[in-house]
């Protein structure tokens, strides 16, 4: 198996001009360990988590819990056993129940999941959007009543791996550029689906709320249980079945490859916000930072960032604050954004009810408050550069370097305002070749 790497920029606060100039500090890498992760312990009180263990059923004994897919800020998501019996004939199939913490409803800020899930729901019953068979959607939906409260619980289809553990199996991180263009366009396809038909911002669009069906999903998670043994952790005295993962293959292999956007814990409506503090750090919008009005194009400018991802191995713009308290994490990461992208717009500056905070009052032309001086480097440089990470992919013709460019410009506008659509970007040569045909294929 490759090696699981994952380039960061965050480790040394150098500008990045200065990676090129000095190859021994170009990145550092973070080594990807998928592995066994537990809740904290203090999650388990009143408004917090239910308590479960494996064997516990739920929704009348409807749902039987088989094993830990994994935990959230918001919620548990367990492998379950549905022994529904619909008019009278009794079947069993493979589900995932993701129970929510009992303060996300009836508590001092309600989060709109079960209402977007099922506006989703309700639009893709009558809807020919090709998007919607991309985003997770809703089997059922219950509420159980425990010590700590009611809790919200939802039940989805079981998928695989996330799009972090794929690239943990990769060298350098990156994945074929043939399978990123079938996931940039199915994610591009799903996220027009979510705004334009359900007036939806999914709002955390990052590696690991993207999921790979399984192809078979019945033998593949049987066949798992039968050959992993159940395991149980110590913690603090409890004990707690850690996180697993369904086996997967590597998209390489897939004849292919299908993703869903999951987890709408904390999106939007377009016209109605959650949360103004919204997305990943370093998958943050500009608009997002500095304060100004958002909309459906902070989804986009994730999805630019997380493609660069992908393909190159590298997080574009990660930032970390200076040991002496010069300059926050987020002024790294707005000064990186302008070397890469080049100056905010002065009347997009102006929109951002942050923006007196993070840039000059004084100057004329965006400077920044706390890092004045910049050295620009652009994202040609980046993605064909002369040394590793920024080497080009070897699976990228020299040809197809300006048009990727081309795409990834197109998210990463600064102002929202030049920012393409998902239609828009679904017409662009990158994803959608005059010569390309429908196979979905992945070789590598």
């Amino acid at each position: 198996m490759m090696n699981a790497i994952r380039t960061s920029f965050a480790k040394h606060r150098s500008r990045i001009s200065k990676f090129f100039g000095s190859p021994s500090q170009l990145a550092s890498l973070e080594h990807a360990k998928p592995g066994p992760v537990r809740e904290e312990p203090d999650y388990y009180t009143a408004g917090g988590f239910h308590r479960i263990s494996l064997g516990d059923t739920f929704h009348s004994d409807q749902y039987t819990v088989l094993r830990k897919l994994g935990y959230g800020q918001y919620s548990t998501v367990w492998l379950a056993r549905d022994s529904k019996e619909p008019s009278g004939i009794r079947y069993q199939r493979y589900v995932a129940l993701k129970m929510l913490r009992a303060d996300c409803y009836g508590g001092p800020h309600d989060i709109f999941e079960r209402e977007i899930l099922r506006r989703i729901s309700e639009v893709s019953e009558k809807s020919s959007h090709e998007g919607r068979d991309y985003v997770s959607g809703l089997l059922d939906h219950f509420k159980h009543t425990g010590p700590h409260g009611d809790h919200v619980c939802f039940v989805f289809s079981v998928l695989g791996h996330h799009l972090d553990f794929q690239t943990a199996k990769y060298e350098d991180g990156k994945l074929p550029v043939k399978a990123v263009k079938v996931i940039t366009r199915q994610l591009l396809l799903g996220l027009d689906f979510l705004h334009r038909e359900c007036g939806i911002v999914h709002t955390d669009l990052k590696p690991t709320n993207v999921l790979l069906e399984l192809e078979s999903p019945g033998s593949t998670i049987s066949q798992y249980l039968a050959e992993v043994p159940r395991r149980i952790d110590s913690q603090c005295g409890d004990t707690v079945p850690p996180r697993e993962v369904i086996t997967t293959p590597l998209i390489s292999e897939m004849e292919s490859p299908h993703i869903r956007i999951i987890d709408f814990g904390v999106a939007s409506w377009r016209d109605k916000h959650l949360s103004d503090i919204i997305q990943s750090p370093a998958l943050r919008a500009p608009e997002v930072t500095i304060g100004a009005p958002w909309d459906v194009g902070v989804d986009i400018w994730s999805l630019g960032c997380l493609v660069v991802e992908l393909v190159q191995g590298i997080v574009l713009f990660s930032g970390q604050a200076s040991a002496k308290g010069t300059w926050t994490a987020e002024d790294d990461r707005l000064a990186r954004t302008i070397e890469i992208l080049g100056p905010f717009p002065l009347q997009f500056i102006e929109k951002g009810n942050r923006s007196a905070q993070l840039f000059d009052k004084q100057a004329d032309a965006g400077n920044l408050l706390r890092i004045p001086d910049l050295k620009p480097t652009s994202l040609e440089r980046l993605l064909n550069g002369a040394s590793k990470p920024f080497l080009k992919p070897d699976d990228m013709p020299d040809a197809e370097v300006p048009i990727f460019i081309d795409f990834l410009r197109g998210m990463l506008a600064m102002d929202p305002e030049s920012r393409k659509s998902a239609a828009e970007l679904l017409e662009h040569e990158w994803i959608t070749p005059k010569n390309q045909g429908k196979s979905s294929r992945i070789n590598t």
